[in-house]
């Protein structure tokens, strides 16, 4: 009988460890599903690599933005395209972002933290949500950023930020070049 119970014991010390490592892969992978998340705002490039930052809207069944309004995740474009959430430290200091809370006609204003001195207005124009901030002094509708940056040390050092967008009125691209200091 102790030794039908050790290997018992044995096998639920292996088996309740992998079920519970399958559930969390399951549910990692389902949220990670393409199409969990709405359009895409805009997007951060980097001259890294290929891979991408995006920035998605939520929004309700009834069309207004969605209680979290807004979702970040790595598109890795260099290694097969899978979708992959932000890290801590990715988050903290890089590329989070902040949503306030909604101001007139449900709009939000969104801060990303690495660049918090360019607030984002999240509205919606034509029917769909966008990213509204200034570009070169003008407004417009943001679409990318690119940044260029130098390895080395702790952090890499940025270099300068490439802001792109769509003028508000009338769609013409802008585009402007920030020197980081």
């Amino acid at each position: 009988m102790k030794r039908k119970t050790r290997i018992v014991r044995r096998l639920l010390l292996v088996a309740v460890p992998l079920v519970l490592a399958g559930l969390a892969l399951a549910f990692f992978l389902h949220r990670r599903a393409p199409g969990d998340s709405g359009p895409t705002l805009f997007i951060i490039q980097r001259n890294k690599n290929a891979n991408e930052v995006h920035y998605d809207v939520q929004v309700g069944p009834d069309g207004a933005l969605a209680e979290d309004p807004v979702v970040a995740y790595w598109l890795m474009k260099a290694e097969g395209g899978r979708r992959e959430d932000l890290t801590f430290p990715e988050r903290k200091w890089a590329y989070g972002f902040e949503v306030l809370p909604p101001g007139p006609g449900g709009e939000r204003e969104m801060k990303l933290v690495a660049w918090e001195d360019r607030p984002i207005r999240l509205t919606q124009a034509n029917g769909r949500w966008r990213a509204v901030t200034k570009i070169d002094g003008k407004d417009a509708y943001l679409t990318r950023l690119f940044i260029q940056s130098e390895e080395g040390g702790v952090t890499p050092k940025v270099l300068f930020v490439d802001v792109f967008g769509e003028a508000v009125d009338g769609g013409k691209e802008v585009k402007e070049h920030v020197v980081k200091k």
